[in-house]
């Protein structure tokens, strides 16, 4: 059975225009063998146009000659017009001049009479067949007109000359001016745009559009040209977005960041000075810890943002010592056993006292973390390496070297070979190596200094 674009199993159905009833019962006759279902016969123009309105067929077989005012071609392009169903005229005449009028209603194919089935089934099978691919092709640029009028992104089309021809709505609001006026101007008089850097998220380059009112508009643009087949060019496509607003959010959201860096900042700061007010014999030990865990964070290849959590972290690692007594944090002479377990709590002090704090970097925990040692003898957890994170092992040791660097209350400060010497006897043990060998190049080969 022949095919229909809706259903391939149902037999197409076929109106017959004919008003010679013999050759019109023939025809039906001969449809019908062939696996067709005829509809209805007409024998007149205006009668064949109200059938076609009313049983709206797939196909119509017309003959050229019929009774009454209405003759087929004159009923083919009424039908056409009206209904676009596909018309096959049925003529026994092929004069040049009757071809020629007959063409004008754009029919789907000729059958001469007399005729046999095979002819008759070609002729219906091409014209069904192109009737098919004309309403795909149809819908198809139905469905894209209204997607590119609706898509939000301005849209020119340029043919192979550089011309204009198309521009979606969105094109002519951004730009200002009517389709009618930018369709036909060549593509580099209506768009007109200083190229900017390419956009790494969209792979979209960033321009400014200078538009023909005379204002200019930041926009996303991206440019393709058009090939067929064999690669040769048939015009150019350019689709670009108005991305001023997002721009402008964007400016927002950074001032908004530095905002609250700043705040952070001065936060971290106040909390330094807290934590220093209550032990004013290791004033400047939190920031020249900060400072030198930052350089080894950098030295060992952890990313800016890493680096500047543990600078951070540094500053504020001893804020637990506000629980201390000044007397303890003070006192000449070595501590005893209950005033150094005072003094071990102020790792989860500091921890309990930043925890709360939304910092972008795990503060708390590095605090909490900065007197663990590798061989778990540390506290307050007694945690071995694979609990602590890679920054409180750095900060472990920028704490470690800066004590010996620094005088007590209880002691003289031991000194720089003293403090190398004490992390590279510690080495694997009680200290990252990986930490510990930074740390050495970073003293012994680049001349760090506090």
């Amino acid at each position: 059975m022949p095919d229909t674009d809706s259903d391939a199993t149902s037999a197409a159905r076929v109106l017959v225009v004919e008003d010679e009833a013999v050759v019109a019962i023939d025809v039906r006759h001969r449809l019908t063998r062939l696996g067709y279902a005829v509809v209805g016969i007409a024998d007149t123009g205006e009668q064949a146009v109200d059938m076609a309105g009313e049983l709206v067929p797939d196909l119509i077989l017309m003959d050229i000659m019929l009774a009454g005012k209405m003759d087929g071609v004159e009923a083919a392009a009424c039908i056409r017009d009206r209904y676009a169903v596909p018309v096959v005229f049925l003529t026994a005449h092929s004069d040049r001049a009757t071809l020629r009028r007959a063409g004008g209603a754009g029919p789907y194919g000729y059958l001469i009479k007399p005729f046999e089935e095979r002819e008759l089934q070609s002729a219906l099978e091409i014209a069904l067949y192109k009737s098919r691919m004309e309403r795909k092709l149809a819908k198809t640029e139905r469905l894209t007109a209204v997607t590119l009028k609706c898509l939000g992104e301005g849209l020119l089309t340029a043919d192979e000359t550089g011309h204009v021809v198309f521009a979606n709505p969105a094109a002519e609001r951004l730009l200002g001016v009517p389709a009618a006026a930018i369709v036909g101007q060549p593509l580099d008089v209506v768009y007109r745009a200083t190229p900017g850097e390419a956009n790494g998220a969209t792979e979209r380059e960033v321009a400014v559009l200078h538009c023909p009112g005379g204002h200019d508009v930041p926009v996303e643009q991206t440019t393709s040209p058009i090939l067929d087949a064999r690669g040769t060019s048939l015009g150019t496509v350019v689709v670009f977005r108005d991305v001023s607003l997002r721009q402008a959010a964007e400016r927002a959201l950074r001032d908004s960041v530095a905002n609250l860096r700043c705040a952070l900042t001065e936060t971290v700061n106040a909390l330094t000075v807290t934590s220093e007010k209550r032990d004013p014999f290791t004033a400047g030990h939190q920031q020249r810890v900060s400072h030198l865990a930052a350089a080894l964070a950098g030295r060992l290849g952890l990313s800016e943002e890493e680096c500047e959590g543990i600078r951070v972290a540094g500053l504020v690692h001893d804020i637990g010592k506000i629980h201390v007594p000044s007397e303890i944090l003070a006192k000449p002479e070595a501590l005893n056993a209950m005033e150094m377990g005072i003094v071990h709590g102020h790792c989860a002090v500091g921890h309990e006292i930043l925890k709360d704090i939304p910092f972008p970097w795990p503060v708390a925990r590095m605090v909490l973390e900065h007197h663990e040692r590798m061989d778990g003898s540390g506290y307050p957890g007694r945690l071995g390496p694979e609990a602590v994170l890679m920054a409180s092992r750095i900060l472990a040791l920028a704490d470690v070297v800066e004590a010996m660097n620094s005088h007590r209350p209880y002691r003289v400060a031991p000194g720089r070979e003293a403090a190398l010497a004490e992390i590279r006897s510690g080495r694997g043990r009680l200290y990252d190596p990986d930490v510990v060998d930074c740390c050495l190049e970073l003293f012994l080969r680049d001349g760090y200094r506090f």
